[in-house]
This record gives structure tokens, sequence and C-alpha cells, in this order.
């Protein structure tokens, strides 16, 4: 592989592969934007502050819509706004049925997840306690207050 801001071609077969690694320095990339408006269309400033911390704080977090493409918007857009860090842990951006065990999992997580399969979940009790669930279409979070008291954000400090 390529340093940091480097190129490589690789050759595969009769075609070649262009390998890019961006400076370690660069701002993630986006869809000019678009990611981010579907995000923030789904939840509020303040929901996706919260969800921030989650994240950071390596919370196992379960993203459900009914729309797929809005599953993975929302989990590019979460992790982007990571920067500088990245998501180390699992990444599933659509959760397909057959993976539905790794709910059950015991490392942190970001999943997104359909209806259908969200339905599944839940009828086989496979979705545990300590998941916090945000709702892109009702634009909410549920999460146990345990998790809830964890989270501290710092508040805003007032001078005289």
């Amino acid at each position: 592989l390529p340093d940091y801001g480097g190129r490589v071609d690789v050759p595969l077969g009769n075609v070649s592969i262009h390998v890019v690694i961006p400076p370690a320095n660069e701002l993630p990339h986006t869809m000019a934007g678009r990611d981010f408006l579907l995000l923030f269309e789904c939840l509020d400033v303040s929901s996706v502050i919260v969800l921030w911390a989650l994240l950071l704080a390596e919370q196992k977090v379960l993203l459900q819509a009914r729309q797929t493409h809005v599953l993975t918007m929302a989990a590019e857009s979460l992790c982007a706004l990571l920067f500088p860090f990245s998501w180390q842990h699992v990444y599933i951006p659509i959760l397909p049925a057959s993976l539905l065990d790794i709910l059950q999992a015991p490392v942190p997580f970001l999943i997104g997840i359909d209806e259908e399969v969200l339905g599944m979940a839940e009828q086989g009790g496979l979705v545990p306690d300590d998941v916090v669930q945000v709702d892109l279409d009702a634009s909410s979070i549920v999460c146990d207050p345990d998790v809830a008291r964890a989270i501290r954000l710092p508040q805003k400090q007032y001078h005289k």
C-alpha cells in the first residue's frame, strides 16, 4: 500500500486498480455534505451530539429506519463525525437477517437495521438491553438509563 497521501496502480489482469491513501490529516470524504444533511434531517442537533458521544464511549449503537439508503448515509456520516478518530469496531451499515446473532456480541458496534429485520430480531429477543436504539424515522434515541448516565457532555459555561 502507498504511504499517506500516495497513490499506487495495481495491475489486475487487463485492468489497473488505483489505490489511493488520503493524507492522514485530511477531512473524511463526504458527498458534498448531502450525507450530513440527511443525518440532520433525521435527527436534531442534540441527538447527533449524544450519538457522537455514545460512539466515542464505544457503545453498541443500532440505527433503524425503513429505507436502507438512510441507514447507510447516517452510519457513514456518524463515522465521519468521529474525525480525527475512526470507528475501529464492528460496522455494518445494513444488517442482513442472516447475521442477526451479531447483536448479541459483547463488543461495541455501529449497525444499521431495516424494519423487517428489526421485527425479526425483536421477535426472537435478540436485541440486548445495553444496545442504544436510534430510530431515524421517529427521530428518537432509546437506551438503558445506566448508559445515558454514563454519557456526560460538558455544559456551556456562563461568565459574569
